[in-house]
């Protein structure tokens, strides 16, 4: 079932949208980006790192910098949670990796 709060993506749709808004892919987690990138085989480069709490607390700049972007975590949880929050909150668009990162290479972490 599809939660209407959130627009899930797949990893491919996530690398795309990336690219095409220019935007940074954003993990949640607590690894390093360095790592993420490797398991997903993408540069570092493409990620940013952000806490869930930091973004829940950002300013309106700060969020307006995550407009249009993809949010990743584990399973798909957090990254759906706070895109959900942007959306109702402040207006703010942002995507969810449908799964997160494991959907993509497994149960790792």
């Amino acid at each position: 079932m599809r939660n209407s709060d959130i627009d899930e993506v797949d990893f491919k749709e996530a690398v795309e949208i990336s690219k095409r808004e220019n935007k940074s892919l954003i993990w949640l987690g607590r690894e390093p980006v360095s790592y993420i990138s490797e398991l997903l085989g993408l540069d570092a480069e493409s990620f940013s790192k952000k806490d869930p709490e930091e973004i829940v607390y950002m300013d309106k700049e700060g969020l307006k910098q995550l407009d249009g972007c993809v949010l990743i975590c584990y399973h798909g949880n957090t990254s759906g949670f706070i895109s959900k929050f942007l959306k109702k909150q402040h207006a703010i668009r942002s995507h969810s990796l449908k799964g997160g990162i494991t959907a993509v290479v497994g149960e790792v972490f």
